[in-house]
């Protein structure tokens, strides 16, 4: 088995290629000067091989997702049986058409990751049902339970996990079952259009040290709102956590100007990327090799 990273997951890539105790395959990926990409697989790669494409599809999506299916096809042209992992599944949240026109942008990219892909693996999609956009055996791999890790390790004091809306309580569920404390979530309350107000209300608050959870952070505003809230309600110092810190703008900052700490998985590359996501990605591989 050969894992091979794409420009997105180079890191996680080589954290991978060493949980599974396999080579790190090597690959040119440059950029033209009018844009274009251009992919060469490097190592050598005989027929029959395994080969793993670790590429995340976050920003900038569309290179990185261009970037993931010339690996994939590269490989699959010289023999090897490809799997694409993707940690974090860009255009995810794009999961369906609400009205007539629309194109279901997670759909189209699945048609064509399995154009050269035999199986897929990615982490927390935020609609599971995405994965039955594939012809190919896709699955995910729950990294809640690495969120609830690292926070039952930094033993903090009376621990609440809290959703920051019903969406994501399942989520933070998991974690505080791996933590081994309590859990709830904030309300949202729709005013009119566009006018949503968040709170903390059904929550006992007295001081304790919040963990938010939620899958995706990309704006930061419902974290925000969420954190006002308990605040508000008597919550204690805030930690925030996701799975995917897709953190568009100033959201980090946002953030931590109500929070104590942010950290996040390494689905996605960024500073606050202290959680990998290697382990679990994996375990899964290996049952593939049952």
């Amino acid at each position: 088995m050969i894992v091979f990273g794409g420009s997105a997951s180079t890191g996680l890539a080589a954290e991978v290629a060493e949980a599974l105790g396999c080579e790190q395959g090597r690959a040119a990926v440059k950029t033209f000067p009018d844009g274009e990409l251009f992919v060469k697989i490097e190592s050598r790669v005989e027929k029959g091989d395994e080969a793993l494409v670790v590429q995340s599809t976050s920003r900038p999506q569309n290179r990185n997702i261009m970037e993931l299916l010339f690996l994939l096809d590269a490989l699959q042209e010289m023999g090897a049986r490809t799997a694409a992992i993707i940690p974090y599944y860009g255009y995810g949240r794009q999961d369906r058409a609400f009205e007539e026109g629309e194109a279901v942008s997670s759909k189209v990219v699945a048609r064509h990751i399995q154009l050269s892909a035999e199986r897929v693996l990615t982490i927390n999609p935020h609609k599971e049902h995405i994965l039955h956009y594939f012809d190919i055996p896709a699955s995910s791999a729950d990294a809640a339970p690495a969120i609830g890790r690292y926070f039952k390790e930094k033993g903090l004091e009376r621990p609440l996990v809290v959703a920051p809306d019903a969406g994501s309580k399942a989520l933070a569920q998991t974690v505080a079952e791996t933590l081994g404390c309590r859990c709830g979530n904030c309300q949202k309350r729709r005013l009119g259009p566009g006018r949503v107000v968040t709170s903390a209300e059904g929550l006992e608050l007295s001081g304790e040290t919040v963990i938010i959870v939620d899958d995706i952070i990309d704006s930061g505003g419902t974290i925000v709102e969420a954190s006002k809230a308990l605040k508000a309600g008597g919550a204690g110092p805030i930690h925030v956590a996701c799975i995917h810190p897709v953190l568009t703008g100033n959201a980090a900052q946002r953030i931590l100007d109500h929070a104590r700490e942010l950290v996040a998985t390494n689905t996605i590359d960024s500073e606050y990327s202290r959680i990998s996501v290697a382990p679990l990605i994996a375990e899964a591989v290996r049952k593939w090799n049952l």
